[in-house]
């Protein structure tokens, strides 16, 4: 017999022999396994135990009789027939969640979620406050797990299903699949020490002055130095530091100069306030776009699309 969807007759005729026995949890480790190549990575992917998902595994192997995955150089590789499988679990598993959202759509009131959004850690302070408070009150079987990202990565972890969205300044996107939101444009500020710099500070000082520079996850590229490099000038970064939340306190204590967006300096209650100058660049920038990248709405879900939209009202508005 010819066989359908790419799978050898006989695990065909397997599947078909026991329509009860493969279960949607079986379905899903083996697409996660399938993508992810380690049990480890796959079990946090779901959120599952690691022993959970390889009893999963185990049940699968036994249902379709073949290992489906052998351990490899430490990863687990695909066997032909769990090639030949993928496509159609996969779509198997697709439809099962698009009659899911057919047959109800999320009622924050009632219904449980895990949030999962990405940040820097100057957008994990500027907006996960109003975000909790919102969803404390909107949707209170909402769980929000706020992880660390950076613009370059965000795009791929979207796509791999890591977190539902992210908020990131002047994100690096290739797929269209991602959906982009601009919440807000934050201006450009020269951040430095009252008592190291005084009250203001021109473009030949700025340019003689010792720069301090955050670098975010895997990226180099800093928009600054472009606009400098532009004009014909280079300034001198003498640190750099792979957090946003530590520059003010090592501006104060320091003749560092530091020009990043103003929410980085948004904390009124914090030590270094008061003794930190923030003046507009000597030079022509263009503002940080902060963004909110999520799915399209023809592959979110309907509790990611309620939450896009809670997020869009909440934090798009003035403060």
């Amino acid at each position: 017999m010819k066989p359908t969807n790419g799978a050898p007759a006989s695990h065909q005729r397997s599947l078909r022999g026991r329509p009860f026995g493969v279960e949607i949890q079986h379905l899903l480790a083996f697409l996660s396994i399938y993508e992810e190549r380690q049990v480890t990575l796959a079990a946090q992917r779901l959120g599952r135990s690691q022993s959970a998902l390889s009893h999963s595994l185990s049940r699968l192997r036994e249902l379709l009789r073949d290992e489906l995955f052998v351990l490899r150089g430490g990863e687990m590789w695909p066997t032909q027939v769990a090639q030949q499988l993928h496509p159609t679990i996969q779509s198997a598993v697709a439809l099962i969640d698009s009659l899911h959202e057919e047959r109800r759509l999320f009622d924050p009131l009632h219904d449980g979620f895990e949030l999962r959004i990405g940040m820097t850690d100057y957008a994990e302070r500027v907006f996960s406050p109003r975000l909790w408070m919102a969803l404390e009150r909107r949707a209170p079987g909402v769980r929000l797990t706020v992880r660390a990202i950076d613009r370059y990565a965000a795009e791929g972890m979207l796509l791999g299903d890591a977190m539902d969205m992210a908020i990131v300044g002047n994100p690096v996107l290739a797929d269209a699949a991602v959906q982009c939101d601009e919440l807000l444009a934050d201006p450009y500020v020269v951040a430095f020490s009252r008592r190291a710099h005084g009250a203001g500070m021109d473009l030949p000082a700025y340019l003689a002055a010792p720069h301090l520079r955050v670098a975010v996850g895997q990226g180099e590229y800093s928009a600054v130095d472009a606009v400098l490099k532009a004009a014909g000038h280079r300034r001198d970064i003498r640190c750099i530091v792979p957090s946003f939340l530590r520059v003010p306190a090592m501006l104060e204590g320091s003749g560092l100069v530091a020009t990043l967006a103003r929410g980085v300096f948004s904390d009124p209650e914090g030590s270094a306030a008061k003794s930190i100058v923030l003046q507009p660049p000597p030079f022509g920038i263009d503002p940080v776009r902060i963004v909110l990248l999520s799915r399209g709405s023809e592959r979110a879900s309907s509790a990611q699309r309620w939450v896009r939209d809670l997020i869009l009202g909440l934090l798009s508005a003035p403060c």
